[in-house]
């Protein structure tokens, strides 16, 4: 079964997944730190709307409904971006805005109703702690980081395979899973200290994290995918 021929990630899985990842940065790391910006600058109204309570509710409100939409085409160019930057294609603004446009209209079939699933998680966790129903406040806590896990794949998928609708992508990233699982948790893992890092530094996140993220993603999902091709 191939979950139990799975027992641990092989050295070269994990020196690809990271070493290809901080390469393709190298690269071309001006370029890179270009991109990381223009996504990362979707995060600034979000942060003044948080960082000043005191402004009028409905400008707090269009700043977070701002942040929340313009992060899903963007991502969207983000993921289509660097899956031709890992192909050898050089990153450039034509090629960055020919991927938002294309893939703006289906970021919010496809994207939104993936990551949105955090936020209604987040809700019923909230619902569940404060009417003190520990059985839903501990399952609606474990499907988060099940979807967490998961989540490390629809980046990949929606690159690589962008006709796919989100229903598809989330039990493909499931399928993935289970064909790779400690691959696949290596990859939560490797995000995860990013994710830290990039939020200690602060200018971690404006400047590369997200971009470094994105690429041990779509770096996980090819060896994923390679391999079970392979097999």
């Amino acid at each position: 079964m191939p979950f139990l021929d799975d027992s641990g990630p092989r050295p070269e899985e994990e020196h690809g997944i990271l070493w290809r990842s901080t390469a393709l940065i190298g690269e071309q790391l001006e370029r890179m730190i270009l991109l990381n910006i223009a996504w990362a600058i979707h995060s600034v109204p979000v942060i003044v709307a948080w960082a000043y309570p005191n402004f009028p509710l409905y400008l707090r409100v269009a700043f977070l409904l701002y942040s929340a939409f313009a992060f899903i085409p963007a991502t969207a160019a983000l993921f289509a971006s660097l899956a031709q930057v890992s192909d050898g294609i050089p990153l450039d603004a034509e090629m960055v805005a020919a991927n938002l446009r294309e893939r703006f209209v289906s970021s919010f079939l496809k994207l939104l109703p993936l990551y949105s699933l955090f936020y209604w998680l987040y809700l019923l966790s909230t619902f569940a702690a404060q009417n003190n129903i520990l059985l839903l406040d501990v399952f609606s806590r474990l499907l988060i980081l099940t979807l967490a896990v998961f989540s490390v794949h629809w980046g990949g998928l929606y690159a690589q395979s962008p006709h796919l609708s989100a229903l598809k992508i989330a039990s493909a990233s499931a399928a993935l899973f289970w064909r790779k699982p400690a691959v696949t948790l290596l990859t939560a893992l490797l995000c995860f200290i990013a994710l830290v890092i990039g939020i200690i530094s602060i200018g971690g996140m404006f400047l590369i994290v997200p971009v470094l993220i994105a690429l041990i993603q779509i770096q996980s999902y090819r060896i994923s995918v390679s391999d079970h091709k392979g097999n």
